[in-house]
């Protein structure tokens, strides 16, 4: 496995920001050894967003590029005051983080990072990296010289004799050595890309703000543009009375069961007469 080196770091210490970036694995070279340098840090900085763009500015003066920019903000809390007039002060404590991807040439990692720590506050943690890429690149050299001898031997065995099944053998085990030779290339632009320009990775947060904003007091509103006492009653009383017409209205639709129900009383009550009448004759 390639050997790497490494540098962590968490809290900070009486050590001004610029020491507190730096380590040997961002500057060694022997003048053989190749290596993937990847850095990650986590801090405060005053305002999110313009130390962002700073970080930028100094990504490009020394020939890098952004990969990623990311800042959001998340609400911790809202709380409403009342401030009169119906309006009411909205308070909202929230934080801003932001995450950067930085690529910048390797031979310039220590630079960059000394330039930034001008931005932090307070440093959380730090991590840094130096993989030696030298073995994983002559690996990569060597599959495109072996995918590349066995694509001529497959090529000379697909025009030589043979039937059609061995010729369709050969071609499609050709294909196969095109394919992993195409991307055993691109396997090594890829380490060639990543020792050229190392990989940094920075996590920016700030202290929580509070922004206040007034805001309408709708339920204040809603009740001063409620109806006086004597109107409310007196709608009140018209609904009761619509109520109470619409009921009876809708009772006489039933009018045939109120005369079955009337009959029913009648004969109970002729019923109970005549019973009465044969107990007192008794």
């Amino acid at each position: 496995m390639p050997a790497a080196s490494s540098s962590a770091e968490s809290g900070a210490d009486s050590a001004p920001a610029s020491k507190q970036l730096s380590s040997s694995a961002n500057t060694y070279n022997d003048g053989i050894r190749q290596f993937i340098r990847t850095a990650d840090a986590k801090f405060q900085v005053k305002d999110v967003y313009k130390s962002a763009l700073t970080i930028e500015d100094i990504t490009a003066q020394l020939g890098g590029f952004v990969e990623k920019n990311t800042i959001k903000s998340e609400i911790a809390q809202i709380h409403f005051e009342p401030a009169g007039d119906n309006t009411k002060l909205k308070l909202t404590e929230y934080t801003v983080n932001g995450i950067l991807i930085i690529r910048v040439p390797s031979e310039k990692t220590q630079d960059f990072l000394r330039q930034i720590a001008g931005q932090i506050i307070f440093l959380n943690e730090r991590t840094f990296t130096a993989q030696d890429a030298q073995l994983e690149l002559l690996k990569q050299k060597l599959d495109i010289r072996r995918s590349q001898e066995t694509q001529s031997q497959m090529g000379k065995a697909a025009k030589g004799s043979g039937n059609a099944e061995e010729k369709a053998i050969a071609i499609d085990a050709q294909d196969s050595s095109k394919q992993a030779r195409d991307n055993a290339i691109i396997l090594e632009k890829e380490f060639a890309d990543q020792v050229a320009f190392s990989r940094i990775t920075l996590s920016l947060d700030q202290a929580s703000q509070v922004s206040q904003t007034e805001v309408s007091d709708t339920e204040a509103i809603f009740k001063q543009a409620r109806p006086n006492f004597f109107y409310r009653l007196e709608k009140a009383i018209q609904s009761g009375w619509y109520w109470g017409l619409d009921t009876s209205i809708e009772l006489m639709k039933i009018w045939p069961l109120w005369l079955v129900i009337a009959a029913l009383v009648l004969l109970v009550r002729r019923f109970r007469k005549t019973k009465k009448t044969s107990e007192i004759n008794e």
